[in-house]
């Protein structure tokens, strides 16, 4: 699918801004080839401007593609644009009617439906309202209700878990629980990789137009991960006296040296280090943060009893993790020295090695770490 001028006015506007200038022809997606099964939940993700929502357009009949076809066995529902084809000046109550003609749907069908989509959208004291009264909020709500009760049998959706507050988002969840469980087709796009992982059984990685990787969602996941890696990070800020210097550092796992590693993987953190002049009892820590922020960890020789004496040379401290309890996700590490009192820095290297952890065999999702704990039901 490529991007170029389109209409003698735009082809017309282009010719005389750059008259000897070839036409630069933009591929959105090239050679992307998917097969998504009945009744599978796929996903798509990648970074922006990947071709995410050119793909979805496409399937739903939107775009044409210039090379290549895209055929959907079905009745089709897109949650792309909620609320595509409302009239302003219209009520909710006729808009529900406009805007579920425009899916092919009759006025009859809608009747029937007509107060179950009205409960869901939670508009029932303004349905007979202009929607140019409604708040952005309301006039999506209203644009996902229509969609979801027009009874699908594939269904599209674009980031469109973002509407309204937190309780209409879980009813938004549910619809499409229900709709996995009626054997309904789904095609999610979305950054949220902790709902793609929870939702699709299937997923894929697009970047630059291109497909990267599909296959088992937390695969696809890691390999995300490992894209956004490999395309390059802040490097972190550095202070320090300079008195000792850390050099390198080595994230290891059975020995061997990895950027990404799975959950429950040992993992040894080795500190490389100089020391120009003998230093007494300092302090070696790391620190690890996940990609949003989050401060997980940040362990030091003090806190964990081991006393490091006086060093002076070259160098190495290993920080030994028997079982790595992170879940799946992107994290950055720091590693820093200072004096005995933890007062004075003598190299401090803040989040700069990322790592990625993929799917390692736990079940667990939400959150950060995989606790060491089972589940039991005490006798009565």
């Amino acid at each position: 699918m490529s991007r170029r001028a389109t209409g003698w006015k735009e082809r017309a506007l282009t010719a005389a801004r750059h008259p000897r200038q070839e036409r630069e022809v933009l591929w959105a997606l090239r050679d992307v080839s998917l097969t998504v099964a009945r009744g599978e939940t796929f996903g798509v993700i990648g970074p922006n401007g990947c071709g995410k929502s050119t793909l979805l357009q496409i399937v739903a009949s939107i775009l044409t593609p210039d090379e290549g076809s895209a055929y959907v066995a079905g009745r089709v529902t897109s949650l792309l644009e909620l609320g595509a084809g409302f009239s302003p000046e219209l009520t909710g109550r006729e808009n529900i009617f406009l805007n579920a003609s425009l899916h092919g749907v009759s006025r009859d069908f809608v009747a029937r439906r007509f107060e179950s989509i009205v409960e869901f959208a939670d508009l029932d004291r303004f349905i007979d309202m202009p929607v140019r009264t409604y708040s952005s909020g309301m006039y999506m709500r209203l644009g996902f209700s229509v969609a979801v009760h027009l009874d699908p049998e594939v269904v599209l959706v674009d980031e469109a878990f973002a509407v309204g507050d937190e309780r209409f988002q879980r009813k938004c969840l549910r619809r499409i629980k229900d709709f996995q469980e009626q054997g309904v087709t789904l095609m999610i796009v979305s950054h949220d990789v902790l709902l793609i992982e929870h939702l699709c059984t299937q997923a894929a990685l697009l970047n630059q137009g291109t497909l990267v990787a599909a296959g088992p969602p937390a695969d696809v996941i890691g390999r995300y991960h490992a894209l956004n890696l490999e395309q390059g990070s802040d490097a972190g800020r550095r202070w320090g006296t300079g008195e000792v210097k850390i050099t390198s550092v080595e994230l290891l796992s059975d020995g061997a040296a990895v950027a990404a590693l799975p959950t429950r993987a040992p993992l040894t953190v080795r500190l490389h280090y100089h020391c120009p002049a003998p230093v007494d009892r300092p302090v070696f820590g790391v620190a690890i943060h996940r990609d949003d922020g989050v401060h997980v960890t940040g362990p030091n020789t003090r806190m964990g009893g081991f006393d490091v004496g006086t060093i002076s040379g070259d160098g190495t401290i290993d920080y030994c993790i028997d079982r790595l309890p992170l879940l799946p996700g992107r994290y950055y590490l720091s590693a820093a020295v200072y004096d005995h009192d933890l007062i004075t820095p003598y190299d401090h290297r803040d989040r700069f090695l990322p790592f990625v952890v993929v799917e390692g065999g736990t079940l667990e999702r939400f959150g950060v770490v995989e606790l060491n704990a089972r589940w039991s039901a005490p006798p009565v």
